[in-house]
């Protein structure tokens, strides 16, 4: 007989929380937005667009390797953006950085309906010497019935050198993590141009360096104010395609080594953890709907581990608030981020973590350390992941599974007379998948079925 556990879908609600009177948004409209208190009415836009075709199409169109290009250029002028550097200046340091990203939401706003509202998350906490910081966001407001749920888009702006403190070092951080906050800005660019279920928010955070600090504290008001963060798609260094002699388990081949294909997705918990849950519907999504249509695959490799042997990310503080979340990283990664040891001569964490050489002297980067077209790949796979997230269906509450002699028999209570539901079912030791059905009823027997032990979802 087989044997036959059941785990529904990957959307998990933290609604327990304590207040911390230091964390506010400093915009009231986000601010209501993000706790649903809103008219979605008031946000959908004179030209609507939303079927799931027309979006991936878009996607794939709309996302521009030289628009990410441009971003990590101005970025890269802003020198070290250390979560301690000068807040004060208008060309140099965090403030500098954190405001141009602010008006980089503006302007994208602005192209769309102005439905793309820019905000800041303010917090206290003594990081580096400053003791107050904020974390850059914008937010589009979601016009379905799903309106009061949200998606997250995260990656942080701040980098650093040796010295987790030093504010005064060259740190352009082109990498880590360049690459993935010049990757959110760009999908808050093409993604508003559409209407989505759900609201998605587009996040730029601070002190992760130092302790996760911005994200624990933008995790903390969802927490503490209710609100319903069905995914957490984190990216932190995702735009680098060479080994580093130091990168951490698992790591690369080796100094030097190249990968322009593979991603990796970290996320906590064994396969029947929403974390994994959430990671197999971003792979599923990719190679249904996009895979088909590009001419460079990317291929998605499900981690079983929550991090990187010794690392961690800005995904954390939400899984450890009960939000499912997951983080996307390269394949290869330039060091391990330990710069003190002995001998390290790796690009991350240190100066060089820059956008790449000039290799003739004549005052123009010829050869680049960021993989422009990877990078924007990469951009593709998350605007899928958030986009499907944002439109899809109301997860059903009541699913009954029973063994037969010939298989499953199954019944899905279906409120919202969907009709038809995906099956799929994997292994005691799989992250992915191993069968998937489409059924066009809510109830019926399945027959033919791989030999049990296994998981349905």
């Amino acid at each position: 007989m087989k044997q036959l556990l059941l785990f529904c879908g990957w959307m998990a609600y933290s609604l327990i929380g304590y207040a911390q009177s230091n964390i506010l948004v400093t915009n009231d409209e986000a601010d209501s937005i993000l706790k649903g208190l809103y008219n979605p009415a008031d946000y959908i836009p004179d030209n609507v667009i939303n079927s799931p075709f027309d979006i991936v199409d878009g996607i794939i169109s709309g996302i521009s390797p030289d628009s990410l290009k441009s971003h990590l250029e101005v970025l890269s002028t802003f020198g070290n953006r250390n979560t301690g550097a000068d807040t004060i200046s208008t060309t140099k340091g965090m403030g500098a950085a954190r405001r141009w990203a602010f008006a980089k939401f503006q302007a994208f706003s602005e192209n769309a309906e102005n439905r793309l509202i820019p905000s800041y998350l303010q917090f206290d906490e003594e990081v580096c010497g400053m003791e107050r910081h904020r974390n850059t966001f914008s937010i589009l407001p979601g016009v379905g019935p799903q309106f009061d749920e949200v998606i997250i888009i995260s990656g942080h702006l701040d980098s650093r050198c040796t010295d987790p403190c030093d504010i005064t070092c060259e740190a352009v951080g082109m990498e880590d993590n360049g690459s993935g906050s010049v990757l959110v800005l760009e999908l808050a660019r093409v993604l508003s141009s559409f209407t989505f279920y759900r609201t998605i928010v587009f996040l730029l955070t601070t002190g992760e360096e130092q302790g996760l600090f911005g994200a624990t504290a933008f995790a903390e008001y969802c927490e503490q104010q209710g609100i319903k963060v069905a995914a957490v798609l984190n990216n932190d260094t995702v735009g680098g395609i060479i080994c580093g002699a130091t990168a951490s388990p698992p790591g690369c081949p080796g100094l030097g080594a190249i990968d322009s294909t593979n991603i990796r997705i970290y996320s906590a918990g064994t396969n029947t953890s929403p974390h994994k849950g959430l990671a197999r519907f971003i792979k599923l999504e990719y190679e249904e709907n996009v895979l088909p249509f590009v001419p460079t695959p990317n291929v998605i490799n499900i981690m079983t581990s929550e991090d990187r042997v010794g690392r961690g990310g800005d995904h954390i503080p939400f899984r450890q608030r009960g939000f499912s979340a997951v983080r996307f990283t390269t394949a290869h990664e330039h060091g391990d981020g330990n710069p003190s040891q002995d001998g390290y001569t790796d690009r991350q964490h240190t100066i060089n973590d820059v956008l790449g050489l000039d290799t003739d002297n004549d005052g123009v980067l010829d050869s680049f350390f960021v993989d422009f077209n990877y990078l924007a790949r990469n951009t593709i796979i998350n605007a899928n992941a958030a986009a499907m997230a944002a439109l899809g269906p109301i997860t059903p509450l009541d699913v009954e599974f029973e063994d037969v002699d010939t298989g499953i028999q199954f019944a899905i209570d279906d409120p919202n007379d969907y009709g038809t539901y995906r099956i799929g079912w994997y292994g005691f030791n799989q992250n992915e998948f191993d069968t998937l059905i489409t059924v066009n009823t809510i109830s019926d027997t399945i027959v033919g079925l791989p030999s049990g032990p296994y998981f349905i979802s």
